[in-house]
């Protein structure tokens, strides 16, 4: 696992390039799917109106991973080509993308914030090019085993 530096995050910086990458899949499925379902755009415009502000937010933090990072707004962009170019090819390669896509966005539009967070990490997995940092995962163990001795003694 990388230090904190190139191509980590926080467990922040994670989840917002999970929810980013999920993003792109729900846009990606609405271009590409709507032959097979007219619904899909419709529900892009549903989900961009619950949840444009939250995506606004995601904008900022992913930003800010990438200016940490040392590779700017370009790398923003570059990195949001990529999981737009990415999903392009999965939804040929993947057999039922549309139909599973199509449940995501039914998912997703009711979702609240921290509903549509959790969705996008269990849809995502890992992220796309962006681990968890060294630190980061030191600090939770620690963290954690110090909450477990706090709870034993408290028993």
């Amino acid at each position: 696992m990388p230090a904190l530096g190139a191509n980590c995050g926080t467990p922040e910086e994670i989840k917002a390039a999970q929810l980013r990458q999920f993003h792109y899949q729900l846009q990606v499925a609405a271009l590409n799917c709507r032959g097979d379902d007219p619904s899909l755009p419709g529900k892009w415009g549903s989900y961009i109106h619950h949840h444009g502000g939250a995506m606004s937010v995601n904008a900022n933090v992913m930003r800010g991973y990438f200016t940490r990072t040392g590779k700017g707004i370009a790398g923003f962009d570059r990195y949001n080509t990529v999981l737009t170019n990415r999903e392009s090819v999965r939804v040929h390669e993947t057999e039922g993308y549309c139909e599973m896509h199509r449940t995501l966005f039914d998912k997703a539009i009711a979702a609240n914030g921290p509903q549509l967070i959790a969705l996008a990490g269990e849809t995502v997995g890992k992220p796309v090019d962006i681990g968890l940092c060294t630190e980061t995962k030191s600090a939770e163990a620690a963290t954690e085993k110090k909450s477990k001795k706090v709870a034993t003694r408290a028993e």
